[in-house]
């Protein structure tokens, strides 16, 4: 039976049913992520210890936990609730009229239906995203009919993991890289207002049949990094995310418990001179006993503001430890995200045994199995 909050009675919002989270795997023997945690209840306190964990884990593996965010359990489960009802909620006519033009735009804004990527030898696909851009949420009718009473929700989130994550995750960051206070953030968010254009994705797996499975070594989504500058996924209980740690070994990502999980994007690692890495991921089908389940995720994708050039940032760090990425043009932020949204899952690869490659921009990148 579908539950209503207060506020929903209070604006007479529709039933919106409750996400129930589904259990945790009871799977023995799961080869887990060392990925140490940032406790942001400790940014007034103990910012400088942060920072140094921060340093620690982007030098190294480029994930981190976050939590002592601030952001209400309630606040987190009611996103996974709206996600569900992205997908369950949603007929296939109106998913359609509000289809992204991926190829058309290299833009993700509306929802990527199944079997639009290849994952290996033939096998499509079975992942569907709806997503909401921060500078196209207006009007409306962009979102789907049932979305559309939801809208403040989905404002409200953006700002609220803006400022209590991204904000001061930066902030942290800054002070790794040694540039001044405020630096990246002003690179989301400038003095004038202009803001860059994050992405709010609801996204869900469907498992892949044995047969697929077979195919693809069980991945569900190839090892990649991520096109922006710094993605947060809402921990979730299936476990599939798996990272390519620096000995060569994929490993799991543990759920928590209202907690965030944050990884640096291309961007960002380009603009550090690699100091900061942009650590490959992928999702695997999960152990046996959720094998069978859907799998649904709540991400927030932070991008830099459009028209910024991917150079190197001014920093002494980055200028001594870090190297010159783009030997050509440089691209800018929203020329490098559509490239990649446009080619990934969709371009003629050379083909590898641990990855198959395409070039982008002059660079050379890796898709893996």
């Amino acid at each position: 039976m579908s539950t209503t909050t207060n506020n929903e009675q209070k604006l007479d919002l529709p039933p919106l049913p409750k996400w129930q989270p589904p259990p945790v795997t009871q799977a023995t023997g799961i080869e887990w992520a060392d990925i140490l945690t940032v406790d942001l209840s400790l940014y007034d306190t103990r910012r400088d210890e942060l920072a140094q964990t921060v340093a620690e884990t982007l030098q190294r593996d480029g994930f981190f936990y976050v939590v002592g965010h601030g952001i209400p359990e309630e606040t987190l489960n009611r996103q996974f609730a709206l996600g569900q009802l992205a997908f369950e909620g949603v007929s296939r006519q109106e998913k359609e009229k509000h289809r992204a033009p991926i190829a058309e735009e290299g833009s993700f804004i509306g929802y990527k239906l199944q079997n639009y990527w290849e994952i290996k030898d033939g096998v499509r696909d079975r992942i569907e995203h709806y997503n909401f851009y921060l500078n196209q949420l207006d009007p409306l009718e962009r979102h789907p009919v049932p979305l559309q009473p939801y809208l403040p929700d989905v404002k409200a989130f953006y700002e609220e993991t803006r400022n209590k994550v991204l904000r001061r995750v930066l902030t942290l960051i800054d002070a790794v890289l040694g540039l001044e206070e405020g630096y990246l953030w002003r690179l989301h968010l400038d003095d004038q207002g202009r803001t860059g254009d994050d992405l709010l994705r609801y996204m869900i797996y469907d498992p892949l049949t044995s047969d697929e499975a077979i195919k693809t070594n069980n991945v569900m989504l190839n090892g990649h990094t991520d096109f922006n500058s710094i993605s947060t996924l809402i921990s979730q209980p299936i476990t599939a995310l798996q990272i390519l740690m620096p000995d060569g070994v994929w490993r799991y990502v543990k759920h928590r418990d209202n907690a965030l999980v944050i990884n640096i994007g291309d961007q960002l690692s380009f603009m550090s001179g690699g100091i900061l890495k942009g650590t490959v991921h992928r999702v695997v089908r999960p152990p046996d006993d959720q094998a069978h389940l859907r799998r649904l995720g709540v991400f927030h994708f932070a991008h830099f503001i459009s028209g910024i050039p991917l150079d190197l940032l001014p920093s002494k760090k980055v200028a001594e430890e870090g190297h010159t990425i783009f030997e050509g043009e440089v691209p800018t932020t929203d020329q490098w995200e559509a490239a990649r949204v446009k080619s990934y899952g969709t371009a003629e690869l050379i083909k590898g045994t641990a990855y198959d490659v395409e070039y982008v921009a002059g660079l050379q990148v890796r898709h893996y199995h």
